[in-house]
C-alpha cells in the first residue's frame, strides 16, 4: 500500500510476511503475501493476506485487516486500494477510529489524503457525546463535519433526535436536521417536531415548517403545546425563550390562544401575543392587538390587553355573552377564577343580569372613563365605575343578541388539546454495534483495559 499523492509511487515495504509468492496471472505480475505486515509512507497495515498488482497500482487485502496512520486506525474484512485514484474500498466489518470518534459501516470508500469517508450501506458514529446512526453518510475528518441521509437518529443520555437527513459540525456543535424531525429532551421535558431544525452549542434551536413544541411542567401537572409556522427556542441556564411566528396556536389546561407572533420567557412566565391575537381562559375570550398573559405555576394570574380591546365572557348559567371593551384591560385571577377586571379609559360594558332563580332578567349597558369589576369564584360581586352614561334594559327576547361595536366571539377558533402525541418513527438506537466486532479490534480495545 502506498500513500496518496499526485506523484504516487508503487513503493511497498514488506516488514513481515510468512510467505511471499510472485506469480503471473492473465498476463500481469502479482505479488501474493500471507500473514503480512506492510508499510508505505506513514501507513502501516497487517492482514491475513495481500495481493499487490504491480502493473496497475492496486493492492488487495483480505482478512483481519488493521490499518494505522498518524490520524486514524481502521479495521476491515477486505480492502481494495487504488493508488492512482487515491481511493480505498473497505468492505465487510469496517471500523474507523479517529481521535475520540469511532465509525462503523459495512461498505466504506475512504481517501487517506482528503480524510473523507463515504458510508454507502449504513453508518454508526460513536463519541463521548452519544451515538448517531443513518442509512448512508459522509464523514469529513479535517472539517470534523458529516452529512447523513436516510433514517437519521441521534441519541445520548438526555436527548434523542431523528430526521431524514442531517448536516453536523461536531467541533462547533452546529447541526441542521431535515424533514420529519423529532427531538425529545428529557432534561427539560421538552419536545420539538417540524420540517427543518437548526441548532448550535449556545442552546439555540430554530424550527421551520409545521413547528410543534411541547413542554411538560417540572411537577408534570401541566403540558403546554405550541404550534406555528416557525419557532425559535433558546435554552440558557434552565431558562427557555420561545419565539413563534405564523399561525401560532397555544394550548394548556388553563390557557389557549392564537396569534401571528408569540414571545415567551420561562423566567417570568409571561406569554406575549402580537398581531391579531385571541386568548381564552375558561369561558372568557379576549381580543386585542397586543395581549400579555402572566402565568404562575401553570395557572393564569393576569391577562392584559392594550389598544381597543374587547373581552367576552359566556355566562355559565344563561349562556348569554357579557361584553367589556376599552383601551386597556387588566384581568386578575385567583386559583383559576377571575377576581378583578379593570378597563380604562373609555370603558364600555354590556352585562346581563339574572333573577333569584338564575334566569335572564335584563342587562346593564353603559360607558365610563374607568370600570373595575370584582368577582368571587368567577361570579360578579361588585362594580365600581366613574361617571357613566348608560341604561338598564328590561328583559326581552332579542336582548340575548345585543352586541357592542367590535364584538367578536369565536369558540370554533379556540385551540384544543392535540389528539395525538408526537412519537418517534424509528425504534430506539440499538446499544449493540451493527456487526460482530473483528478480532484485531477486540484486541485493540483490550489494550486500554487496565490490569487488575
Amino acid at each position: 500500500m502506498i500513500p496518496f499523492a499526485s506523484h504516487a509511487q508503487n513503493l511497498v515495504e514488506i516488514q513481515r510476511a510468512r510467505e511471499v509468492t510472485n506469480i503471473t496471472q492473465d498476463g500481469e505480475p502479482i505479488r501474493k503475501m500471507y500473514d503480512v505486515r506492510l508499510r508505505t509512507g506513514n501507513i502501516e497495515m497487517v492482514s491475513d493476506s495481500a495481493w499487490q498488482f504491480l502493473n496497475r497500482n492496486e493492492l488487495r487485502a483480505y482478512g483481519n485487516i488493521e490499518i494505522e496512520t498518524p490520524d486514524e486506525i481502521i479495521w476491515s474484512d477486505t480492502l481494495f486500494y487504488y493508488t492512482d485514484q487515491e481511493l480505498s474500498l473497505l468492505r465487510g466489518r469496517v471500523i474507523i477510529e479517529q481521535d475520540s470518534t469511532t465509525l462503523f459501516g459495512e461498505k466504506v470508500d475512504y481517501n487517506f489524503f482528503t480524510k473523507v469517508a463515504f458510508f454507502e450501506d449504513g453508518i454508526r458514529l460513536e463519541d463521548e457525546g452519544g451515538t448517531l446512526i443513518a442509512s448512508k453518510g459522509t464523514y469529513y475528518q479535517n472539517q470534523d463535519s458529516a452529512i447523513f441521509r436516510g433514517n437519521v437518529q441521534l441519541a445520548d443520555t438526555a436527548q434523542y433526535a431523528e430526521g431524514d437527513s442531517l448536516f453536523i459540525n461536531r467541533k462547533s456543535e452546529y447541526l441542521e436536521l431535515y424533514s420529519n424531525i423529532f427531538v425529545a429532551d428529557s432534561s427539560n421535558n421538552g419536545l420539538l417536531t417540524g420540517d427543518y431544525l437548526q441548532a448550535d452549542s449556545t442552546g439555540r434551536r430554530y424550527v421551520d415548517g409545521n413547528s410543534y413544541f411541547r413542554k411538560i411542567s417540572a411537577d408534570t401537572t401541566d403540558t403546554t403545546h405550541i404550534n406555528s409556522d416557525e419557532l425559535l427556542l433558546i435554552e440558557h441556564d434552565s431558562v427557555d425563550l420561545v419565539r413563534s411566528y405564523g399561525n401560532v396556536r397555544v394550548w394548556s389546561k388553563d390557557f389557549s390562544s392564537i396569534s401571528d407572533t408569540l414571545l415567551y420567557d420561562s423566567s417570568t412566565e409571561i406569554f406575549e401575543l402580537i398581531s391579531n391575537p385571541i386568548a381564552w381562559h375558561d369561558n372568557i375570550q379576549l381580543n386585542g392587538p397586543y395581549i400579555s398573559v402572566q402565568m404562575d405555576s401553570n395557572e393564569v394570574r393576569q391577562l392584559q390587553a392594550y389598544h381597543n380591546t374587547i373581552t367576552v365572557q359566556e355566562d355559565s348559567a344563561t349562556g348569554r355573552l357579557h361584553q367589556i371593551k376599552g383601551d386597556t384591560l387588566i384581568a386578575d385571577f385567583e386559583e383559576g377564577d377571575i377576581s378583578r377586571l379593570k378597563i380604562y379609559p373609555n370603558s364600555q360594558v354590556l352585562y346581563h343580569t339574572t333573577n333569584e332563580q338564575g334566569e335572564p332578567d335584563g342587562a346593564v349597558e353603559y360607558t365610563s372613563p374607568q370600570t373595575v369589576m370584582y368577582f368571587r369564584n368567577g361570579d360578579l360581586q361588585r362594580v365600581v365605575a366613574g361617571k357613566n352614561d348608560g341604561y338598564f334594559f328590561e328583559e326581552f327576547p332579542e336582548l340575548a343578541e345585543r352586541r357592542l361595536e367590535g364584538f367578536t366571539w369565536d369558540p370554533e377558533l379556540r385551540p384544543t388539546r392535540p389528539d395525538t402525541t408526537a412519537v418517534p418513527r424509528f425504534p430506539p438506537v440499538p446499544i449493540e454495534r451493527p456487526f460482530t466486532l473483528p478480532m484485531r479490534y477486540l484486541e485493540y480495545l483490550q489494550q486500554d483495559v487496565p490490569d487488575n
